[in-house]
């Protein structure tokens, strides 16, 4: 099969959710198939290519350029941030079209659904990940003034430009239940696909040589994220302090990249630590006892839950981290809402021993049976196999 995939950024790290997903799926996918990809790639020329891959320079957004997009959404019903990526690859998607021939083009993510004014009648598929405006209700619902109002007015742009936009596609690809939904509330006609996300289980497995603390819990994940922001200042403001109180010697890392002053504020608190950017989580989930997850907003699959379950890391988790997940809560994970469950559920995973092995092993085994990139990289071929049965068959769309 030949498999174009239009990518919003490059599969290149430091990964995002995005990039992961796109650099797991054109390893496991270009073993099997023609496959060439065409990238946004900040600093790349126009021109720079190396087998298979094709970088283009992300439009510039000047100021002419954002206060048009400003006007456009506001008067045009647009979105901010979405029609803006669309123009700079239209060149290079031409002639990828012309002299690739794909039996099948991805777009990914739903911030290029504005290509499909080129894609009428080839079989196509967007691949969101998930429904955004969730996350800009989400966002909303915590906001208070004028800055609630204005992601209000967001989310209802967003909701037209899913409506309008994504119903061009033979098919859209989330990664949870609650994001198919989502869309499919919006419009019943869109044919949406779940496919969760995946992880490398050779590379986040348990390592038998690491040496864990036994007092230790970490968090991971991009600490500019809002939702990790939130999830972070929950954990050690208001749950963490529960744990100490029950065990003194207990300490809390979070680890990740970007960490906003509000998540540098932490590491002041009394056993926590905030790490930064480190060179490899790995050995942080290895090393430490538990994984805490407290997800209060955000929406789709966790990837950072993911790899510490793969790594075979005791997990305490909010509903809200499990969505797209099938886990059971007690059997793979422990789960709770309050700050005191999510307290009372780490102590005993801290002094349980044949717990926290049994709950250890019993995510590595979830993870591998049902989150593996090369299952994850199979259901993405076969929802190929039904675009290309539709044949392309979408209406096309007015320019």
């Amino acid at each position: 099969m030949r498999i174009l995939i239009c990518a919003s950024a490059a599969p290149f790290p430091p990964f995002t959710g995005l990039t992961l997903v796109l650099s797991a799926l054109v390893r496991e996918l270009g073993a099997r198939h023609d496959l060439r990809v065409l990238a946004y790639a900040p600093g790349a020329r126009a021109d720079a290519e190396h087998p298979g891959l094709r970088l283009v320079r992300p439009p510039r957004a000047g100021v002419r350029a954002e206060l048009a997009a400003v006007a456009s959404s506001l008067v045009g019903g647009g979105t901010l941030g979405f029609e803006r990526l669309t123009p700079g690859m239209r060149a290079a998607l031409t002639e990828e079209l012309e002299g690739f021939r794909p039996d099948v083009v991805h777009v990914t993510s739903g911030r290029l659904a504005g290509l499909r004014r080129q894609l009428a009648g080839r079989p196509s598929v967007i691949v969101p990940l998930d429904a955004a405006h969730l996350a800009i209700e989400a966002r909303a619902q915590a906001a208070r003034g004028l800055k609630r109002l204005l992601l209000r007015l967001e989310e209802r742009r967003v909701r037209r430009f899913e409506v309008s936009e994504y119903a061009h596609f033979d098919r859209v690809i989330v990664v949870s239940e609650r994001d198919r939904e989502a869309l499919e509330a919006l419009n019943p006609r869109l044919r949406v696909a779940v496919i969760p996300n995946g992880v490398d289980t050779d590379l986040f497995a348990p390592d038998p040589s690491a040496s864990a603390d036994a007092g230790r819990i970490v968090f991971t994940g991009v600490m500019s994220s809002p939702p990790n922001v939130v999830a972070a200042e929950f954990l050690a403001r208001r749950v963490f302090p529960h744990v100490r109180a029950a065990r003194p010697e207990t300490r809390l890392a979070i680890v990740g990249r970007s960490p906003t002053a509000r998540v540098r504020a932490l590491g002041g608190l009394e056993g926590v630590e905030v790490t930064g950017e480190v060179p490899d989580v790995r050995p942080w989930l290895t090393g430490s006892r538990a994984f805490a997850c407290p997800m209060l907003t955000g929406s789709g699959i966790k990837n950072k839950l993911l790899e510490a379950m793969a790594a075979g890391l005791p997990c305490v988790v909010t509903s809200r981290a499990l969505g797209g997940l099938g886990v059971r809560a007690g059997r793979e994970v422990l789960a709770g809402e309050t700050a005191e469950e999510l307290a009372a559920l780490l102590v005993q995973v801290l002094g349980d021993d044949e717990l926290a092995a049994r709950l250890g092993q019993d995510a590595r085994a979830y993870v591998v049976a049902r989150h593996s990139w090369a299952t994850v990289a199979r259901a993405y071929e076969r929802v190929y196999e039904e675009a290309r049965a539709s044949g392309g068959g979408r209406p096309p769309a007015s320019a």
